[in-house]
């Protein structure tokens, strides 16, 4: 059931409906069935490993909070986290060692003019990755972490369910944090007319971000690098970029459908993007992109490491460590780690040179000038996408060839459409000026009320005006949306 597909669009409102319709006392029995519908429907022995791994976080949490001896409660903690790592490792990472240990051996053999090594022979594993795992088990571990520091666990077997199965972060986050989760829950259900109305609009854009624009740049995207080879240096550029704009609607897409489907039913989820490709220097995109990833890396792996405690060289080898970790996160695959390994170096670059600026008044009085804060803008671009290549090739080989077609000045030499051509001829030409007049019109919304009056009346529109402009609205997204479905970026992670 893809967010942007009609099933979810009945789903959803099905929901909705029972849950505010519904006596109190049975409204998070409701949402923990129709969270375990919405993922059962990919699969349904997804819904037994969500469970098992519910119920074993919930046990040992309370035997966790319970055990009063430090040596035994470190020895819960730790079968906790082995636990959700093991499992984590089983699914998604298998087939994934097994094809490196394959590949390192066949590599031995060959160098050393050796017979094939025995573990040359074995076979990846008939495994498929249960959607979302990568989330739900941050969750579960950010969870245990916080019962051993001293937190409270949740006592209801009904609450935590939720908290691991809530159907609009299910798949691909926001990463929530159970207190804030809970304390939600706590709260008597009261619907909030304002909020609802902000989920509805959230989910429009978000469904625009991802159908009208995210699918239209994927096939563009996708026959880039497909023959990478064939690309000339200003479609190299293009392509890259398509592929920066893609992952961000597609990622951020799913966000806002994700948030604004918990706003209709009461609750709220964390930010996850803040204008990322504004941002002035790698750290800040950090603190824009992926913001529950981000952090739950720097509390629950950078600082318990020693974070920047230890000096510089350790804070650096830190940072690498932790963004190797988040790359291998992402995917199963070499690629991912080198995309990793190259934010981390990047990072430990930017924290060396941040350190040098508060040293030195004459680069600070630089720092603060707008040519200066223009040129960081577009290198943090250029640097964030230079890591896109690597996260997007399927490959180092195919990644390499799409920086050859970068920095190598050369023609196109495409049988078919360039990736110009291919970008004028979609619909992403009226797309893309309405996405940036719309959003320019809501985030500068009072400075048009004082220059033109009438503006100010949009806020009183009727409802039923309201859910015909919403209807139309949907018509647009459909007229603008490719021929096929593309699924969501963030679920292969």
């Amino acid at each position: 059931m893809l967010f942007n597909s009609l099933t979810y669009l009945l789903f959803l409102p099905l929901v909705t409906l029972i849950y505010w319709l519904a006596p109190q006392r049975v409204r998070h029995l409701i949402l923990l069935a129709a969270s375990y519908i919405f993922y059962m429907s990919w699969m349904k022995i997804y819904g037994l490993l969500l469970f098992g791994l519910t119920a074993a976080n919930f046990l040992i949490a309370i035997l966790l909070y319970k055990t009063e001896r430090p040596d035994l409660r470190r020895l819960v903690f730790i079968a906790g986290l082995a636990v959700n790592l093991g499992c984590l490792a089983l699914f998604k990472y298998t087939n994934f060692l097994i094809e490196s240990a394959r590949t390192c051996c066949d590599y031995v053999s060959a160098t050393l003019h050796l017979a094939s090594l025995p573990v040359g022979a074995l076979t990846e594993l008939p495994i498929i990755l249960p959607l979302g795992i990568s989330f739900f088990v941050f969750e579960f571990i950010h969870y245990l972490v916080d019962i051993f520091k001293g937190a409270k666990p949740v006592r209801s077997p009904v609450r935590f369910g939720l908290f691991a199965a809530f159907f609009p972060s299910q798949i691909a986050g926001p990463i929530k944090r159970f207190q804030d989760f809970e304390e939600q829950l706590l709260e008597k259900a009261k619907f909030d007319k304002s909020l609802f109305k902000s989920g509805v609009y959230l989910i429009a854009q978000g469904l625009f971000k991802k159908v009208a624009l995210g699918d239209n740049l994927a096939p563009i995207v996708q026959e880039g690098f497909a023959h990478p080879e064939l690309m000339g240096t200003f479609d190299a550029w293009l392509c890259v970029f398509a592929f920066a704009l893609q992952i961000y609607y597609d990622f951020s897409g799913y966000t806002d459908i994700g948030r604004g489907s918990a706003m209709v039913l009461g609750f709220r989820l964390p930010e996850n993007f803040n204008m990322p490709y504004l941002a002035t220097s790698l750290r800040d995109f950090w603190h824009r992109w992926h913001i529950s990833l981000s952090t739950w890396l720097r509390d629950y792996l950078y600082i318990p490491m020693g974070g920047s405690r230890k000096g510089k060289s350790s804070s650096a080898i830190n940072l690498l460590i932790t963004m190797l970790l988040g790359g291998l996160w992402h995917g199963a695959s070499w690629h991912f780690v080198v995309w990793g390994g190259f934010h981390g170096l990047g990072l430990a670059i930017n924290r060396i040179f941040d350190e040098a600026i508060a040293r030195n008044e004459s680069l600070k009085r630089m720092t603060n000038t707008f040519a200066w804060n223009s040129f960081a803008h577009v290198f943090t671009f250029i640097t964030v996408c230079m890591g896109w290549v690597v996260f997007r090739a399927n490959n180092m080989t195919e990644a390499m060839s799409v920086y050859q077609g970068l920095f190598t000045l050369r023609p196109s030499t495409t049988p078919e459409s360039t990736i110009a051509e291919l970008i004028l001829q979609s619909s992403l030409t009226v797309a893309l000026p309405l996405y940036a007049i719309s959003y320019l019109a809501v985030h500068q919304y009072p400075n048009l009320c004082r220059l033109i009056p009438v503006f100010s009346r949009l806020r009183a529109i009727p409802i039923p005006a309201q859910a015909i402009g919403l209807a139309a609205f949907g018509l647009m997204v459909l007229g603008l949306a490719p021929q096929k479905s593309i699924p969501f970026i963030y679920f292969q992670f």
